[in-house]
């Protein structure tokens, strides 16, 4: 009979940690920090690419950087006279701390952000705002802290244009979705990362 409740209690808390887990997900992701100004806005793709090129070029028009980067397209803007126009960066130039060769796992966030470090240490930038959608910014915070760590200075800020509702009643089925499909993404890339420098 004692081992019995002590099952069932064990299953009982097991539940109230898987609940509150699910309860928790889509706020753990959508994680954000108070952005200063810094040398550059980096955007990420994404399905709504849209809306984060026009948060990162708010951000820009503020003041908050003079550099917009989108990796994805190794393409830099800088703004000049109140206008954001195409600035190119010598590419011949060999930026510090070669990387070795890109391995066929990483994801394309992955490689999106090791262009935005190559083309930061080419301009000598040595801090970034990134701007994603609001479930991609952990992953991203994962990341950035991995390959900008030492001497970079990072700040999250998600797009506002893009619903990421973050309680857990408000979520529909396609948001449920995109919070497992980041998941997926965090646990791939806690896998692959401790062999790749």
């Amino acid at each position: 009979m004692l081992n019995r409740v002590k099952i069932f209690l064990m299953g009982a808390v097991v539940l109230v940690v898987i609940a509150a887990a699910v309860f928790c997900s889509p706020r753990f992701l959508a994680y954000s920090t108070a952005c200063v100004k810094a040398d550059a806005v980096v955007v990420l793709l994404g399905p709504d690419f849209s809306a984060r090129h026009r948060h990162a070029r708010n951000l820009v028009y503020e003041g908050m950087a003079d550099y917009l980067i989108i990796p994805a397209y190794k393409k830099t803007y800088r703004l000049n006279d109140g206008k954001i126009t195409l600035f190119s960066i010598a590419k011949n130039e060999k930026p510090p701390n070669n990387s070795s060769l890109l391995s066929r796992y990483y994801e394309d966030t992955h490689v999106e952000l090791l262009e935005a470090r190559r083309t930061m240490a080419l301009s000598g930038q040595k801090s970034a705002i990134f701007v994603s959608s609001p479930y991609h910014m952990r992953r991203i915070k994962l990341m950035v802290s991995r390959e900008f760590a030492g001497a970079y200075q990072s700040c999250f800020s998600p797009t506002p244009f893009e619903p990421a509702p973050v309680n857990a009643w408000e979520l529909k089925t396609s948001d449920w979705k995109k919070v497992w499909r980041e998941y997926t993404k965090i646990l791939w890339f806690m896998i692959y990362c401790p062999f790749t420098k």
